[in-house]
């Protein structure tokens, strides 16, 4: 009896391990028809690359498998899903896009001035990540000293990846003020606006953007007078400089042009100077006793000395604008004055005063300002004469703005031919015109011998206006 109930038993543990045997086989064999993942979620790189088939870990023994990862957005942090279709059915991998790059960046000293605002951004340039990032100390610092300061910055992503790199800031006691470059008295119409920092800037040392600011309660634009406007600029270690500025305002009246007198006049008169050979214009004029007058530029500052020089010896100074850039000049009425306003500015450094005789690049007659503004002539012409100015084009040329070098019998000839009474020459003192310097001593001598006076232009001189074509 006892042997039968072992047989029994044998056989009953031989049937479950046949069972267990062929659910462990079965298993397996449905399961090598399924798609199975190398992990229930996969991480992929912020804007990298990547291969779904990857994913799948028996990818080998299943054919004809379908994928749709349309989902994915592999330039966007998120969670997204890719889709695996076999045999009718469906299988769905969960995919992460990750970012596990560390941000770049360059790194610099600092060099402030004790009192001055410290922030990491300053020492941090040229930030490369796919993300948005931020920037800052480590550690909190004291910088209450003057000295050198070690620093440890940090740029960290939106992913929290993050880079540190040492710098050192260097504090020093800053008692130099800062300055405001491109200052200048104003000289407007009454009832006109004024902007009082056009074409003003500060520099300092160590601060890269000081403050401006501008006082102008005790100027009356709707009132004629003379006012001051006060500016204050300071840099963030409270260094400050204060400097006062003239306004003057006045009634809008044109001012009147002269017409022929009997008078044998000649005016000679040379633009786009000074140049070296201002210096040899003014010497020839020396040596006959004769006056002229020279319609300056700022574009030979090195040579700003003859201006003086030339005013000194009684010659006339008019103003040719600053830059004589046609598309600067003649691209509006507001871009016209404020070069304008440069130049007076910087004669009146050499001579004391802003003169009010000027003469148009190109002449009043000039078209070129057309490509710029369309009637700006039309308007200039009359505006500068309502604002107290009087401009001057010529009656008589010397040829010289043809080219460089033109032949002196040409210019001596050209300059002769003229048989008015007042006789408004245009010629050129550049460094390029060295022939005009040559033919200067026949053309003075061709007119002296004809009874003729040299003159600078005055309030009472002939004002030739030519016909305006914009």
């Amino acid at each position: 009896m006892k042997k039968i109930k072992k047989k029994r038993l044998y056989e009953l543990i031989a049937v479950i391990v046949i069972l267990i045997i062929g659910i462990v086989f079965f298993t397996t064999v449905l399961n090598k028809s399924k798609v199975q993942f190398v992990s229930d979620i996969v991480e992929l790189d912020l804007k990298g690359e990547y291969n779904p088939r990857d994913f799948v870990e028996n990818i080998d023994k299943i054919e004809n498998i379908e994928i749709d990862d349309s989902q994915v957005k592999i330039d966007q942090l998120g969670e997204y899903e890719i889709i695996y279709k076999y045999k009718e059915e469906e299988f769905t991998l969960r995919v992460k896009v990750v970012d596990r790059q560390a941000p770049k960046f360059e790194i610099s000293n600092v060099e402030l001035a004790l009192g001055q605002e410290v922030n990491a951004d300053l020492f941090v340039s040229s930030i490369e990540d796919q993300t948005e990032t931020k920037t800052y100390f480590k550690e909190t610092y004291d910088f209450k000293e003057i000295g050198e300061h070690k620093v440890i910055v940090v740029v960290e992503d939106a992913s929290g990846n993050k880079t540190e790199k040492e710098a050192t800031l260097k504090l020093i006691k800053d008692e130099e003020k800062p300055l405001l470059i491109g200052l200048k008295d104003f000289s407007v119409t009454k009832g006109t606006k004024i902007n009082y920092l056009s074409g003003i800037s500060a520099k300092d040392n160590l601060d890269k953007k000081p403050k401006i600011e501008v006082d102008s309660s005790q100027v009356n634009l709707s009132e004629i007078g003379q006012y001051k406007v006060i500016y204050t600029v300071s840099d963030k270690a409270g260094n400050k400089n204060t400097y006062t500025q003239k306004v003057t305002v006045y009634e809008k009246k044109a001012t009147n042009s002269v017409g022929q007198n009997g008078n044998k006049t000649v005016y000679l008169t040379f633009d786009d100077g000074p140049s070296a050979n201002t210096a040899k214009v003014l010497e020839v004029l020396k040596k006959y006793n004769a006056k002229a007058t020279f319609f300056v530029t700022g574009n030979g500052q090195k040579y700003n000395y003859l201006i003086k020089q030339a005013h000194n010896e009684g010659h006339t100074i008019g103003l040719h604008t600053y830059s004589h850039n046609y598309s600067r000049v003649y691209s509006s009425v507001n871009n016209y004055f404020n070069d304008l306003d440069k130049i007076g500015q910087m004669v009146k450094g050499q001579i004391g005063f802003v003169p009010k005789y000027i003469r148009f690049p190109g002449g009043a007659s000039n078209t070129v300002s057309r490509k710029y503004s369309k009637g700006i002539m039309s308007t200039l012409t009359s505006e500068v004469q309502k604002r107290g100015y009087q401009y001057y084009d010529w009656n008589c040329s010397s040829g010289d703005a043809s080219g460089n070098n033109v032949a002196v019998s040409k210019i001596v000839k050209s300059s002769t031919s003229s048989h008015a009474n007042n006789i408004m020459i245009l010629a050129h003192d550049t460094g390029a015109k060295s022939t005009t310097v040559q033919a200067l001593p026949q053309i003075i001598e061709h007119y002296k011998a004809l009874g003729y006076t040299f003159k600078g232009i005055d309030d009472s001189t002939f004002t030739p206006h030519q016909h305006v074509n914009n």
